[in-house]
């Protein structure tokens, strides 16, 4: 909740994105106050209220929805956005999976073709009808119109969303990466064997090398395309989540959480604010591909495998 509010330049109350009975108030985009509804009652973030459990959904969880709704219908799946879940009014359900290479679109009850989640946004959390800061980028921002996102871009001559004043500026206001590509960083060279044709991580970034080109007498530093890692030992670029780095991993990638080195992917990074949080028990796992905390560890090599101390620092 404290990101949420860091995101949103007005006063109100937000949903918990890990317990749909409890909320917060934001304030000059700080989290100043949290609190739980009645029994029986769950926070309806888009009205800014707590209403019965057994006419109102559950933000975070389809069986407690469907445990206490009253009338029959079709609900979400909150951790995962290829399944959905039909209530029959009598406390039980039914879940069901969407067509490979489709999401559930809770807006319209049907399966639609992916890859972008329509309710994966934290306007599901936040009240109806306001403007908020789009983590993943800092020259964009979210209308939240019941509860689903609808994202907008700065102009070129004001580029910069302030979150904090919601308007489109010409000073660039991100605190972390946001999205956009850092400058490169600098990096001493290394002597070059001659005849030899090799690639070196920098050292500094999870996206930067180091490369001889067989006739130079010293490297010159490059990168990875936007979104991809440099692995060396297999000597190219792949994904974030395929090779182990211990810098920061927010880096060249439009990634809004990364999980973090040495974790077992029980943590993640925000990389807007470039802070640290860690997954809920019933879901400990970060799965940095998909963007969510989930019940069993991933098969990434970031969360199997781990870095010596050195290589870490």
């Amino acid at each position: 909740m404290e990101d949420m509010c860091a995101q949103w330049s007005g006063t109100g109350y937000i949903g918990n994105p890990t317990d749909c009975t409890r909320w917060g108030y934001c304030k000059n985009q700080e989290l100043v106050a949290t609190g739980t509804c009645s029994k029986g009652e769950v926070y309806e973030p888009q009205s800014q209220t707590c209403q019965y459990d057994s006419t109102t959904a559950c933000t975070t969880s389809a069986k407690q929805t469907c445990a206490a709704l009253k009338t029959a219908g079709f609900v979400a799946e909150p951790t995962d956005c290829t399944k959905y879940t039909y209530c029959f009014g009598d406390g039980t359900s039914e879940t069901q999976t969407c067509p490979t290479g489709q999401m559930y679109a809770a807006n319209n009850n049907s399966c639609v073709w992916g890859p972008t989640c329509p309710q994966d946004t934290l306007c599901r959390f936040m009240p109806n009808n306001i403007f908020v800061g789009d983590p993943t980028s800092c020259q964009q921002y979210l209308q939240c119109i019941n509860g689903y996102g609808v994202s907008g871009s700065c102009p070129d001559e004001f580029p910069y969303y302030n979150a904090a004043s919601n308007v489109c500026q010409k000073t660039d206001t991100c605190t972390g990466n946001g999205g956009v590509t850092t400058s490169t960083p600098p990096v001493t060279n290394i002597p070059c064997t001659p005849g030899l044709e090799t690639y070196t991580a920098d050292g500094e970034t999870c996206y930067g090398y180091l490369y001889c080109d067989g006739v130079a007498e010293e490297s010159v530093w490059g990168s990875c395309p936007f979104g991809l890692s440099f692995d060396e030992a297999k000597q190219t670029c792949i994904s974030p989540a395929a090779t182990l780095c211990g810098s920061d991993r927010c880096q060249n990638t439009n990634l809004t959480f990364a999980a973090v080195v040495n974790t077992e992917c029980r943590s993640y990074t925000y990389c807007p604010s470039n802070t640290v949080g860690t997954c809920p028990t019933d879901f400990e796992y970060f799965d940095e591909v998909i963007g969510k905390c989930v019940a069993e560890q991933p098969k990434q090599t970031i969360c199997r495998e781990t870095l010596p101390p050195s290589s870490n620092e």
